[in-house]
């Protein structure tokens, strides 16, 4: 491939990827340590939860201003060396028997903000590191790495908390972030922009031109909206779909973490095989196809409940898993290939806030609806916003795109997405 020797993405997907899997130690060691270490309750987890979304959907735009005004690298070393000092005060308090929940809720919030600018630099930065040719594959890698740590990262968490505690165990996710931070600075490549007089215009001025830029071009302006109203649809259901396993399935905690482990795996396969699937279909394509599957599954969970319970649940999943990583992947390449770089950085955390709002919103209103209509409306109507985020694409120029750009026939030769693949607004 590619990217096979490409050194610097190759310390960037190092990076990364034991940064994925310290994640996974703090998203279950966080809360562990509040239950177990500090007696907290529902509203305690669910304050540490709301803490991963709220700075996505509250400073993003801000992170993208900050991306496209200074070095995208600088942001992303001082994050990763932000959220090591903060996670390392979990375990120095924690052995000075000073600990307190207060101090669970700072740190969660400074690394919720610090990860806010990371991830929108890194978004912006990546294009710029490899090339629009080559998103696919890279993004494609990055996926795998993050599946992997999903799948594998949560259990291996518990393992670690329960062979140190959790106080201690958030000591790892800390090293991560360093390890994260230690591939940055050898990384080579350094951002190159354009410093003109235009760059001294106002922060008010320059969110204003990324969001003409997000919005005028027909091509951002689709991904935007289908990404939005997909995710709404896919957290609507996923709030539903626990609780279906559990009250309509009669399932054991064991047979759902099956079911869900095989999504997860089918995550992993779906990733590996995004790129293949988009060569044969065209990237349009794919997108709008994936879209309507994803949403077509939520719908199918019941059917596939009632007619192979706990089997037809895990095959259900299964095609859930294998969509979804292909859906993101496309959007987010398609994306950071046709906007300009020195607007990467505004433009993606317009959308990063949106799509985070989507999420927080789905969630809620999944659970709203399973109380109001029942848990198999509740499904459906999930499914069927999915579906229609998907076929909003074949009103704009997104679905006749056959290539990524820096390909040699990007679109369907006479589509209005042949001449707007590159934005010059």
């Amino acid at each position: 491939m590619a990217l096979g020797r490409h050194s610097d993405f190759n310390r960037l997907w190092f990076g990364q990827t034991v940064s994925n899997f310290g994640d996974k130690i703090s998203l279950l060691a966080l809360p562990t340590l509040a239950v177990v270490v500090l007696d907290g309750g529902a509203l305690e987890v669910g304050v540490l939860g709301a803490l991963r979304f709220l700075p996505f959907l509250l400073l993003a735009p801000i992170a993208g201003l900050v991306a496209d005004r200074v070095s995208r690298r600088t942001v992303m070393i001082v994050a990763d060396l932000g959220r090591f000092l903060a996670l390392a005060t979990i375990p120095l308090a924690f052995a000075l028997d000073s600990v307190t929940m207060a101090h669970i809720f700072i740190v969660a919030g400074i690394t919720g903000c610090l990860t806010t600018f990371f991830e929108v630099s890194y978004q912006s930065w990546l294009p710029q590191l490899i090339g629009t040719e080559n998103l696919i594959e890279g993004n494609t890698k990055l996926q795998i790495s993050r599946s992997v740590a999903e799948a594998v990262g949560a259990g291996a968490g518990g393992a670690l908390i329960q062979l140190l505690g959790a106080a201690r165990a958030i000591t790892a996710d800390a090293f991560t972030f360093l390890i994260s931070l230690i591939a940055l600075l050898v990384i080579r490549h350094r951002d190159v922009r354009e410093r003109t007089e235009e760059r001294k215009a106002s922060a008010k001025a320059e969110m204003r031109e990324g969001m003409k830029t997000l919005f005028g071009n027909p091509i951002l302006r689709g991904l935007f909206t289908a990404n939005v109203v997909v995710n709404l649809g896919a957290a609507m259901g996923d709030a539903i779909l626990i609780v279906y396993a559990y009250k309509e399935l009669n399932l054991s905690p064991g047979q759902v973490g099956i079911a869900f482990a095989v999504m997860s795996v089918f995550v992993i396969v779906g990733a590996v095989l995004s790129e293949v699937v988009s060569k044969s279909l065209s990237v349009g394509r794919l997108l709008v196809i994936t879209a309507v599957v994803l949403g077509a599954g939520y719908i199918l969970v019941p059917t596939g409940g009632a007619v192979g319970g706990f089997v037809g649940l895990i095959v259900v999943q299964a095609v859930i898993g294998f969509v979804s990583p292909m859906f993101d992947i496309h959007v987010l390449s398609l994306v950071q290939g046709v906007t300009p770089n020195e607007q990467m950085g505004r433009v993606s955390g317009t959308a990063l806030s949106a799509v985070y709002g989507a999420l927080s919103l789905g969630y809620f209103a999944g659970g709203a609806l399973g109380e109001a209509i029942g848990l198999t409306g509740g499904l459906a109507v999930a499914g069927t916003v999915t579906i229609i985020g998907g076929l909003t694409l074949l009103s704009g120029p997104v679905a006749k795109i056959k290539e990524m750009p820096g390909g040699d026939d990007t679109a369907e030769e006479g589509s209005p997405a042949a001449d707007e693949t590159r934005i010059t607004a």
